[in-house]
């Protein structure tokens, strides 16, 4: 594992889809403790970004020393008015580098992190995580300002192209582990992928998440902004490159991502909203409105948003916001005003 300082800033916010997008995701807030991820999952959006194109040995972990550095600039985030969520995991893994960062700082990184904002209640902290690497977590005292967060799949899924990682089952146990210590947890189901299948893999990863009962669920299709050079990435490095057969070589209607196709997206979306238990809050991660819209969807938030008061969504284009009160009733007429509430997808016939 690598260690060295970092430069430039620990806290950034994520660029996000150009102002007129229909993508519906957002100028969300990241920390930077590390950087890459020792993992090895084929699709991942790391191999391409220019810092570890031309710095390939620290794609697979690197430790940054300076802390004090890290917590001045999180105390100054964390004295904004502004309720917000942070999100430890975006480009890098969120829980994988506890030993290593406990190594090279003295304590691991939750430690530094869980009890600054179990300190205040305006603003939250996830991690996000393929890792099983609780144990340090479980030390500390349970705080609804911090959720841990899986990124799931089904086990094929997970056994073909995300290699080097705990399989989903184990990842599901470590979550059953937090939850029952009394922390909040989410899932991003993501990226789902129209293999073989899939229903069948698809269905168990549901069947664990409701026994969980997390309080949202993220999902995801598989997505690339180039399709080859992410492809070409992954041959490069090793990594099995057939996932990026299920792309088409078209783009979403914004233009933003490669995707598979609009019709599949649909139909994996379904099948798992359709399974989940009604008190877990859905979302789509970094989708076009036009799925949003065509699951007749409501926007309560997403995975790395508070909420859909997140004063973000306030900053998003109008359609976009729109999403929040696009809200229908059984008989699937508009609803009358007032805060969206969740409306479950009417079961379609057959599997």
């Amino acid at each position: 594992m690598l260690t060295g300082r970092r430069g430039s800033r620990f806290i950034r916010q994520f660029d996000g889809p150009g102002a007129d997008s229909g993508i519906v995701c957002f100028r969300f807030w990241q920390l930077v403790p590390a950087g890459g991820c020792p993992y090895r999952c084929a699709y991942c959006f790391l191999q391409t970004t220019p810092w570890f194109r031309f710095r390939p040995d620290e794609l697979h972990g690197l430790v940054y020393t300076n802390t004090d550095d890290m917590l001045r600039e999180l105390d100054a985030w964390l004295a904004d008015p502004t309720p917000k969520m942070m999100i430890v995991g975006e480009l890098q893994d969120g829980l994988v580098f506890e030993k290593a960062c406990k190594k090279v700082t003295g304590r691991p990184l939750t430690h530094w992190l869980v009890p600054r904002f179990a300190a205040q209640s305006r603003h939250r902290l996830i991690f996000l995580t393929k890792s099983t690497e609780v144990d340090h977590a479980l030390e500390l005292e349970p705080t609804p300002q911090v959720v841990f967060s899986w990124s799931v799949n089904a086990e094929d899924v997970a056994a073909r192209w995300e290699h080097g990682t705990p399989l989903p089952s184990q990842r599901f146990a470590a979550a059953r582990r937090m939850k029952a210590a009394g922390w909040p947890v989410r899932f991003r189901l993501d990226p789902m992928v129209p293999y073989e299948g899939w229903r069948s893999g698809y269905e168990a990863a549901v069947h664990e998440i409701n026994r969980i009962g997390p309080e949202m669920v993220t999902l995801g299709a598989l997505r690339a902004t180039s399709a080859k050079s992410l492809r070409a990435a992954a041959k490069k490095n090793g990594r099995d490159d057939s996932i990026f057969d299920f792309l088409t070589e078209e783009r979403d209607p914004s233009g933003f991502k490669y995707r598979i196709p609009f019709d599949v997206q649909l139909e994996l979306f379904r099948f798992a909203i359709d399974r989940l238990d009604a008190r877990i809050v859905p979302a789509l991660c970094k989708e076009d409105q036009a799925i949003w819209r065509a699951l007749e969807l409501p926007f309560r938030g997403c995975h790395c948003l508070l909420d859909a008061g997140d004063a973000l969504v306030a900053a998003a284009p109008a359609d976009v916001q729109a999403l929040r009160g696009e809200v229908r009733n059984a008989a699937g007429q508009p609803a009358p005003g007032g805060p969206p509430q969740f409306v479950r997808l009417r079961r379609r016939s057959g599997p």
